[in-house]
């Protein structure tokens, strides 16, 4: 007889992090897609939610997520640093999180990354 176990860790980070929590609800909104890295396999995303009040947009939420063949591949958003649209529609970001290399779902290598560009 053999018997497997397995076991998970049941809280899933849901790279969803919340940047303003004053904001008008009731406001339009608008979001706007960065690719944060563009590899072979696969990319590393993030979309970041404005509120559109007055003219001005208003970073309210930013999500991240792993497109492509990510088969072994876990990505943590761990933070975001952005502001307000400028005129001109663009926005200076530095993003971090930490992309896990599994196998057979045990973490062999974790690497920290950092970005920034501009959101346009």
């Amino acid at each position: 007889m053999v018997q497997i176990i397995s076991a998970s860790d049941s809280e899933k980070k849901s790279n969803r992090i919340s940047i303003t929590e004053d904001y008008n609800r009731k406001s339009n909104s608008a979001i706007k897609q960065v690719k944060l890295e563009d590899n072979w396999t696969f990319d590393i995303n993030m979309l970041v939610t404005y509120s559109i009040e007055q003219n001005q947009y208003i970073p309210i939420e930013s999500n991240s997520f792993l497109t492509g063949l990510v088969s072994g591949y876990n990505w943590e958003f761990n933070s975001i640093n952005t502001n307000k649209l400028n005129p001109n529609g663009k926005a200076e970001y530095i993003a971090n999180g930490n992309l896990k290399w599994n196998l057979f779902g045990i973490t062999v290598y974790s690497e920290s990354k950092t970005f920034n560009g501009t959101i346009e």
